[in-house]
């Protein structure tokens, strides 16, 4: 592949996700900014609750990665039947695991925020908003599954397309709820969370009527039919069950990194709830990069192209980290007005997001390239165990600990106790350089199913 076709490539599958991940990183800095007038309380309140959704969001995500990962071998290989089907799959095992997340969060919501916070306030705030927003798992689960598997076809313009329009209008409703209009009181928090629900219902109901006109990612009767004559299912519950537990376990570490700062204040909380969508679109315009190389690589190991994967893989690996810290010292230089914009509550939570933003503008490259190294490159091989293993290892045995001490032993200030969350990411860089130079990664997922006694073979 010559670097003209690279190039090509690469923009246009990573530019449409790099946007909708952009966009979906805004809507969450509106969260933070529309309720930030109601005070530190409000901003504490979404922030922990968005982040202890987003550990529900990761398991959706696991699911979607392995549904990426089939589909974009699958679909290299050919073999659409076997596209529709990975699909149906994702969307039935999605639906079984959200369900008692689903009951957990519309009836025991508020112990999970006294976990972070024993501000009544807060608690209060967060009870309400976190209540609300479990009534958007399945639709949210939907939403991953069917973008993970357009994307992975190539067609990574129509996630695009639908995000972009929910979350105008979820920021329109953000906007009237919120803050009353039109014959309504003002909701606060609460309306924040409303909003959401109803933007992720139009979405998800705009995918599943839309998809179903179009041949690609049709499911008809047939569809699920032929799940129970294939080992398709069992070949994804192998695939993608280290993955869950590798995104659920990850994601309640770093909900852990919250709770922590929780335990600090209520004021080192606020500045965790403002950093997290700077981090998102900070990481938006990388995770398009990260799935344009998950999916080039996917599609060749579909069709054995190991040595053609191997050059795309060493590209990415140089290309992802050093866009990340020209992006970060970019970032850092434009900090000053930007957190001025942000209407900080007070002037020692607009000083400690400022002191936390030179760690996250300067460190983060490491970040993206175990992003890039992980998700684009070994996990499209299958290799999720050593992923597994790798982020269980390196944030569980040196991220937490050593930022629980930074924190609660060593007393640290609060900046220090943020730059220790890195010392995760260069333990794990490490590690999955080390893997990637060994190639175990280089596998064909999409070899010839054997037939189930009894049924016939599919093609």
């Amino acid at each position: 592949m010559g670097y003209r076709q690279f190039w090509r490539q690469v923009m246009n599958l990573a530019l449409p996700v790099a946007v909708q991940s952009a966009l979906v990183a805004a809507l969450g800095m509106a969260d933070v900014l529309m309720v930030s007038h109601l005070g530190n309380e409000a901003v504490a309140a979404v922030g922990l609750s968005a982040k202890l959704n987003f550990v529900l969001i990761l398991v959706m995500a696991a699911i979607g990665t392995g549904c990426s990962i089939m589909v974009a071998q699958y679909f290299g290989a050919g073999r659409r039947d076997k596209v529709r089907q990975t699909l149906a799959c994702a969307l039935l095992l999605g639906t079984l695991v959200m369900l008692p997340f689903t009951l957990w969060l519309l009836g025991w919501s508020a112990p999970l925020i006294r976990l972070g916070s024993s501000d009544p306030n807060v608690v209060e705030l967060g009870t309400l908003y976190l209540t609300l927003i479990g009534l958007t798992l399945f639709t949210t689960q939907g939403i991953i599954v069917y973008e993970s598997a357009m994307r992975s076809i190539g067609r990574a313009d129509w996630p695009l397309k639908y995000a972009a329009v929910a979350i105008l209008l979820n920021i329109a409703l953000n906007y009237w709820l919120i803050n009353g209009g039109l014959g309504l009181p003002a909701l606060g928090v609460t309306g924040a969370a409303i909003a959401t629900v109803l933007a992720r219902l139009f979405q998800f109901g705009w995918i599943l009527w839309e998809q179903q006109q179009r041949p690609e990612l049709r499911l008809e009767g047939a569809t699920w039919r032929a799940l129970r004559g294939t080992r398709l299912p069992g070949n994804f519950i192998a695939l993608t069950w280290p993955l869950v537990a590798n995104f659920t376990l990850w994601s309640a570490g770093s909900l852990g990194y919250h709770l922590i700062a929780g335990r600090l204040g209520t004021v080192p909380l606020a500045v965790m709830s403002l950093l997290a969508p700077i981090e998102g679109m900070y990481h938006a315009f990388f995770f398009g990069l990260v799935s344009a190389c998950g999916i080039m690589i996917g599609q060749r190991l579909g069709r054995d192209q190991f040595a053609e994967a191997r050059w795309l893989a060493h590209r990415f690996l140089w290309i992802a980290p050093l866009g990340s810290l020209l992006l970060g010292l970019m970032l850092l230089a434009v900090s000053p007005p930007l957190l001025g914009w942000m209407n900080m509550p007070d002037a020692d939570t607009a000083y400690q997001t400022q002191l936390a933003m030179v760690v996250m503008c300067l460190g983060f490259w490491v970040k993206v390239f175990n992003m890039t190294a992980i998700q684009g490159i070994l996990r499209s091989g299958g290799d999720s165990r050593f992923c597994l293993g790798m982020d269980m290892v390196a944030m569980w045995i040196i991220g937490l600990p050593l930022t629980w001490l930074a924190a609660f032993f060593w007393e640290l200030p609060f900046v220090w106790v943020y730059a220790m969350v890195l010392s995760e990411e260069v333990v794990k860089a490490l590690g999955v350089y080390w893997r990637i130079r060994k190639g175990y990664w280089l596998a064909n997922l999409t070899e010839p199913e054997e037939p189930v006694p009894g049924c016939p073979a599919l093609k």
